[in-house]
């Protein structure tokens, strides 16, 4: 088996496909670990599935808007937020500030994955690599995680649509002050305020945007931590600053979608895998289920193969 791309989602079929002896091809140096957004999950499905253990929390929300804090969220600041970080009215995780029940990962978690998996780096998926395969190895499954515009171009798609999608930046660091151990977040809809989310995780704060921060890192987090949180820091250390491309992503149409990822399948047998190949809003908890019901089908697959084989001889 051969996995294409050692983000998260790659690094969890490296995990859960660890019968099918895959090699993880990851076309950079390194590992890709440029997700500096919040890492948090509805269930520990991620955690089982890689044997790193997550810690249960309860997460609190609250809304700011026009200089006051709340926790009633609104069709105004809804609609509000969602054409902010996505350019278009969706449901978004602002209409529910219900306290809620998360699993938070390791800070270290993409290092945590990639112990179980063989990464081969500086490989990239192209069509004559496709074809070769293929031919010389027509039974050996593949799971892309390739962002669906770049694989379309890869396979020389025709008539590729547009992929409406929004960067974000985000800004991480530690809070320098005794005790801090909390599980918070706050949303920000107002168009004029640069940051979308920030939120305190134990003693990490992360600030989230939809357009690049300017200036140094992170000079506004102390204000918000103190004005937004009541929280007094004698200091922010360990900042740093991260993109991530297809940050927001907005739908497509749906039975292009489909038939994208079903041609790619039963033409070439890849397997799309993740937010960015399927284009579609799922969480990480989702990718778990996703892998199951493949590993069904390739197994379903090898087993009728191995059948009509079987009958050829008789």
């Amino acid at each position: 088996m051969l996995i294409y791309g050692a983000g998260l989602a790659g690094l969890l079929a490296g995990n859960m496909m660890r019968s099918f002896k895959p090699i993880v091809c990851e076309a950079q140096k390194e590992l890709p670990n440029n997700h500096g957004a919040l890492l948090r999950f509805r269930t520990e499905k991620v955690g089982t599935a890689c044997a790193i253990p997550f810690k249960k929390v309860k997460v609190q929300k609250a809304i700011k808007y026009d200089g006051k804090i709340t926790t009633t969220p609104n069709l105004f600041l809804s609609n509000l937020y969602s054409q902010k970080v996505t350019g278009s009215i969706l449901n978004r995780s602002i209409n529910n500030l219900e306290p809620v029940e998360r699993y938070i990962a390791p800070w270290d978690l993409i290092n945590q994955m990639s112990r179980n998996c063989n990464i081969e780096y500086h490989a990239r998926l192209t069509r004559g690599d496709l074809e070769d395969t293929r031919e010389f190895e027509p039974d050996r499954p593949i799971i892309s995680t390739i962002p669906m515009p770049a694989l379309m171009k890869i396979m020389e798609w025709k008539d590729i649509p547009e992929f409406p999608a929004q960067k974000i930046w985000t800004q991480k660091g530690r809070i320098d002050s005794p005790e801090c151990n909390i599980y918070q977040t706050i949303y920000y809809p107002d168009p004029l305020t640069p940051y979308y989310r920030v939120s305190v995780i134990g003693d990490t704060v992360i600030s989230e945007f939809v357009r690049e921060p300017d200036g140094s890192i992170g000079p506004h987090i102390m204000s918000v931590l103190m004005d937004d949180f009541g929280i007094k820091p004698d200091a922010i250390v360990d900042m740093k600053q991260s993109q991530q491309y297809y940050g927001k992503i907005r739908p497509i149409d749906e039975d292009l979608r489909k038939q994208f990822i079903f041609e790619m399948t039963s033409k070439h047998g890849i397997y799309s895998l993740g937010r960015f190949a399927t284009w579609r809003q799922l969480l990480l908890d989702d990718v778990v289920d996703d892998l199951q019901h493949i590993e069904s089908f390739i197994r379903a697959k090898s087993d009728y193969a191995r059948l009509m084989h079987s009958q050829k001889g008789e």
